[in-house]
């Protein structure tokens, strides 16, 4: 049977109502007495609150946990979307950085480390925040979306691992309480799952999510103080319905059963976050020689999917680093490389449909692979277009299908002066799902016909970065760490 790992993470973000502190507690004792692991996503609001209101018992609780970050104040306006909807994956990423870091160092402040992921609040995810948390030092993304899905499992995006898409792998904690046969559900729910995955080859990984809040209210908080695009001051803040006493008390038995009840499956292994980064820490920088360029030219000339092999797995941006490279190392000496490190660079900033010529001289496009890599050297990003002499401009992914037949032409020794173009198409675009984001766009927190395009477009040229997360066999003993 294969490993099935499951990581439980809470999003601990009520800052309006004081009744929600104590089942935070309750929830951690639970699995403190079952030794099972979970990460807290914290609220920077929430925790400010939680130091106003005294409630350092809550806070040392959490401190034992793996810490995340879930935004700065959640739903207050304007959100994540809102401010970055009209702006492109660089300006986002420096805007999402200026409103965020403080509720990053407030994390570090008062968890004495940075903070191990981030998850959007609400609905809002997006592909500017990447840059952004690469740069304050947070290493990859826990949360849940439907945006974008990679066949149910852990992938890298942005360069940046993802649990964030588990899909049919997911079970939400969240109000299954307020059934008396609620604990029935979750049962026959990870019983599937874990058959199915158990039985795969590779195994897999379960996603449980549980927003502590919900056992004292029947209503989210912030939809009561913040729906529709409007503000409400700290002073009216209005606690939402509670949850009857009994209900309350069935969320935490629930709680305790349900966790029992995954322990006692066979190759069940609980992770956190933290844990996650070694089980797909990647064993090492890819370098690949000759044949396996040659295999991956091979790929990329037909497809636009991600690369995989036996002994490791390229994005279509690994993928157009590579065969540049090779060409730029070819202008230069004549042969192909030896070995190449492979790069992962971030996908194109803005999309673009290909003009000019459609029969292309070799020593241009041999140029233009110069070019695109002083570009990626310095820019860290695909480039939106290339001049291929002057006579045509490409797109990326055509010009990564016809510089695929030049390496491989190469490569047999039969170099032509002239290559005609070879069309190519946009990475990985059935990953991403319009109709979900456009579902998104109407959350009841966001304010009314919202919509931001934009925001969807920069995810879509984001998927040249798109590829599985494999787990490294080798870490499946993890030494847990605070």
């Amino acid at each position: 049977m294969s490993r099935v790992y499951v990581y439980l993470w809470f999003d601990i973000e009520d800052y309006v109502t004081k009744e929600a502190d104590d089942p935070i507690l309750i929830f951690l004792d639970i699995l403190r007495k079952q030794k099972v692991p979970v990460t807290c996503k914290l609220v920077a609001e929430e925790v400010r609150a939680l130091k106003e209101r005294g409630r350092t018992d809550v806070l040392s609780a959490i401190s034992q946990c793996d810490v995340g970050y879930h935004s700065d104040t959640h739903s207050q306006h304007p959100t994540v979307w809102e401010y970055l909807a009209e702006r492109d994956l660089s300006a986002g990423a420096n805007e999402f950085l200026s409103r965020e870091e403080r509720g990053v160092q407030l994390i570090q402040e008062v968890f004495h480390r940075l903070p191990t992921c981030y998850g959007h609040p609400g609905v809002m995810w997006a592909p500017h925040v990447y840059p952004a948390l690469s740069a304050m030092g947070i290493s990859m993304y826990l949360d849940e979306t439907k945006i974008l899905n990679l066949n149910d499992e852990p992938y890298w995006y942005c360069g940046m691992l993802n649990l964030n898409g588990a899909g049919r792998n997911l079970i939400y904690f969240d109000y299954s309480f307020e059934r008396p046969d609620g604990i029935v559900a979750l049962k026959s729910k990870f019983r599937g799952i874990y058959k199915r995955l158990s039985e795969s080859r590779d195994g897999g990984a379960v996603s449980i999510c549980l927003h502590p809040h919900t056992a004292v209210n029947k209503t989210v908080w912030d939809v009561v103080n913040f729906a529709r695009g409007e503000n409400r001051v700290k002073e009216d803040y209005e606690r939402p319905p509670a949850q009857p006493g009994i209900v309350t008390k069935r969320a935490y038995t629930d709680f305790d059963e349900f966790i029992r009840y995954i322990s006692s499956f066979e190759n069940v292994q609980w992770i956190t976050a933290r844990d996650a980064l070694e089980i797909y820490r990647p064993r090492g920088p890819i370098v690949l020689d000759t044949e396996k360029l040659i295999r991956t030219a091979t790929h990329f000339l037909s497809s636009s999917k991600y690369l995989k092999t036996p002994h490791t797995c390229l994005s279509p941006a690994e993928g157009f680093y590579l065969i540049t490279k090779s060409l730029d190392v070819y202008a230069d000496s004549s042969t192909l490389p030896i070995q190449i490190e492979v790069k992962q660079p971030l996908g194109p900033a803005e999309p673009f449909k290909s003009k000019g010529a459609l029969k292309l001289s070799t020593r241009d496009l041999l140029t233009a692979s110069k070019t695109a890599i002083a570009y990626m050297t310095s820019e860290k990003m695909i480039p939106s277009s290339l001049k291929v002499g002057n006579s045509a401009e490409l797109s990326p992914h055509d010009f990564l299908s016809t510089a695929c037949k030049v390496v491989i032409a190469i490569r047999s020794g039969s170099i032509p002066e002239w290559v005609t173009l070879k069309k190519g198409s946009r990475p990985q675009l059935s990953c991403l799902k319009r109709a979900a984001f456009e579902k998104d766009c109407r959350w009841v927190v966001l304010p009314r016909r919202f919509a931001a395009p934009k925001i969807f477009e920069q995810a879509c040229l984001q998927a040249w970065t798109l590829k599985p997360a494999i787990a490294n066999n080798s870490n499946a003993s993890i030494e847990r760490q605070p």
